[in-house]
């Protein structure tokens, strides 16, 4: 005769045997995944920097070993990493931490072999000259077009990599330890419900099925049972998971619906006759229609864009997904949209619709058109001079130093090009730093409400030299208790931004007037308007719009002549908006113009 186990020592081990089995395995597969990941990500953040550092790389190889080996050692020190430069035959042109010329050849190294192929290498391994784990990176660096490629290496060391994975496996063994605990017991406290006696679960049954109960049968535990259950309550059963599913059904419901009104994005569905299923806010805000518009109606009604049509019908006659970016125009405006259509199934795979998603992406073209147009003019605006400086230089060595009155001219255009490079760099760090504090909620400028006349004054007596060289009149008219909020430094800085330019601009004997006073809009709203006058040669019509931008120029040539960046405005313009105020201008070409500043009051 078979010896009959207890029901709970059939179920309890098992149980337990699954949960350490998925609980060692989880953590193992937890914990390579982090370190690969991980890994991966210190690859692609050093391969980031060794591009950054590429073409200054290049540029310094061709100028001298010297001004390489300082820049590596320079740039490695304040970046923490170590970087080399590997010729194609192995080897070490430049390294920030050794002397190149002590170090034996790289060029059979896992990464640089890599670097030369034209790929991207990375490896870990001891570092010898460091003593201690390292991650190493090289990118191929093209010395010449002819030419096998090089290599540019950078290696931070692996230990925060070694410490984040202990701690994550100390954490993963405790975490698992404590799940196995807790296992155990719930599965020891599961094993004792299921071993209830067999005639409660009958009797519980019975008494459902039969209508006398409407609730599901409740247990009452009296020690644990020795024989297994023979008899599932297969209406208690049915009863919980329709009672489950119905919650769960309209939770979801709740959830999505909740989801797809409140998406940025403009969401469209459509059925396989091409009427609207559902559409969200964003896309009635889009197409300008009612979000409840009905299922009657055609999509060719709602869309009205021969494009997003046609995306919509390759993918109901395709079943397939498309993809394009779309530009419409409603009239007043044109709107960029990256659009993906994808096609609708039911349980069975079958195609019953479309569901279209719209992400307006003009802002962002915008701006990157904006980023495009700043990069464009720093970069001309930083090879100007630096063209003039290599032209004279080249001219010294070519000779023209031995003329003594040819070089020191020379010389003083050099040391002049190089102070436009200085104010170049000193005004966009200026301009950067006052973004920062316009863009950044978190930063809070310094504003305090204080009088206006001494920072004016201070102003005046920073250009009064300027002025003086071309004869010309400065004159301040502010009442002497007239006050803003503002930050004194930088009103003076762009104070004495506009009152240069009012200088540069105005012919010898020329008057340069700032005038400040109290302005009411409203029964609450007060400003401070502080406007710079003069009588120069005024600005054209068609530049007004864009004079704030940076680099805009009116007269380039003059504006190079008299030393200018380009930035002065730009700079007055966000200085302005981190007061919370603005700058206007108004001018007539060859009369003169009117800066305008409004601070509030």
């Amino acid at each position: 005769m078979t010896r009959r186990r207890p029901l709970f020592w059939q179920i309890f081990p098992v149980n337990l045997l699954i949960i350490l089995c998925t609980v060692f395995a989880i953590s193992w597969f937890a914990t390579t995944t982090f370190k690969t990941f991980y890994y991966d990500q210190m690859v692609l953040d050093i391969e980031a920097r060794a591009l950054l550092l590429e073409q200054k790389i290049l540029d310094l190889i061709m100028e001298s070993q010297d001004a390489l080996q300082n820049f590596c050692r320079r740039t490695g020190r304040r970046a923490q990493t170590r970087i080399t430069v590997i010729a194609p035959d192995g080897v070490v042109l430049a390294d920030s931490n050794e002397d190149p010329q002590r170090m034996e050849k790289h060029g059979r190294r896992s990464e640089i072999t890599s670097a030369f192929s034209g790929q991207t290498g990375s490896s870990l391994r001891f570092s010898k000259t460091l003593q201690q784990d390292m991650f190493y990176v090289a990118i191929p660096l093209q010395l010449s077009p002819a030419n096998t490629p090089g290599a540019l290496r950078l290696s931070v060391p692996a230990t925060a990599l070694n410490t984040v994975l202990h701690t994550i496996r100390n954490r993963v063994f405790l975490a698992s330890l404590t799940t196995i605990l807790l296992a155990a017991i719930f599965s020891r406290t599961l094993a004792l419900r299921i071993s209830r006696p067999l005639e409660q679960i009958k009797q519980g049954a019975e008494q459902l099925s039969s209508g006398e109960k409407n609730r599901l049968v409740t247990l009452h535990e009296h020690g644990l049972s020795l024989e297994m259950i023979s008899l599932i309550n297969s209406l208690n059963q049915m009863a919980e998971q329709l009672i489950e599913r119905i919650i769960f059904t309209s939770r979801q419901h709740n959830e999505l619906e909740a989801v797809f009104s409140s998406m940025t994005e403009a969401v469209l569905a459509v059925d396989a006759e091409e009427c609207v299923i559902r559409l969200n806010r964003a896309a009635g805000r889009l197409f300008r229609i009612d979000p409840q518009i009905g299922k009657e109606t055609l999509v060719q009604g709602v869309v009205r864009n021969t494009a997003l049509m046609e995306m919509i019908r390759h993918t109901l006659r395709g079943n397939v997904c498309t993809e394009d970016k779309i530009e419409i125009f409603d009239g007043q405006q044109r709107t960029t949209l990256e659009v993906r259509v994808v096609p609708l199934q039911d349980n069975a795979r079958q195609p019953i619709g479309a569901l279209m998603v719209m992400d307006d992406v003009t802002r962002i073209h915008r701006l990157e058109n904006v980023r495009r147009d700043f990069v464009a003019n720093v970069s001309h605006e930083l090879k100007t001079p630096i063209t003039v400086i290599k032209g004279y230089v080249e001219t010294l060595l070519d000779g023209g130093i031995d003329a003594h009155e040819d070089g020191t001219t020379f010389l003083r255009i050099v040391l002049r090009q190089a102070g436009r490079l200085d104010a170049i760099i000193d005004d966009l760090l200026s301009l950067s730093r006052i973004e920062a504090t316009t863009d950044n909620q978190e930063t809070t400028l310094d504003l305090t409400r204080e009088k206006l006349c001494p920072v004016l004054r201070a102003a005046l007596q920073t250009c009064e030299l300027k002025a003086l060289e071309k004869n010309i009149r400065l004159e301040l008219h502010c009442p002497s208790e007239l006050k803003a909020l503002h930050n004194p430094a930088l009103l003076e800085e762009a104070m004495v931004n506009l009152l240069s330019n009012a200088i540069t601009y105005s012919s010898s004997d020329a008057f340069v007037g700032i005038r400040a006073q109290s302005r009411q809009e409203n029964s609450k709203k007060k400003w401070v308007e502080i406007t710079v006058q003069d009588t120069g040669c005024g600005i054209q019509r068609e530049h007004l719009d864009r004079i704030f931008e940076r680099f805009y120029r009116c007269d380039k040539a003059r504006s190079r002549e008299s030393g200018g960046t380009g930035l002065g405005l730009a700079i007055v313009k966000h200085i302005a908006q981190s007061h919370g105020g603005t700058v206007e201008v108004e001018s007539q070409f060859g009369k003169g113009s009117t800066f305008t500043l409004k601070l509030p009051g």
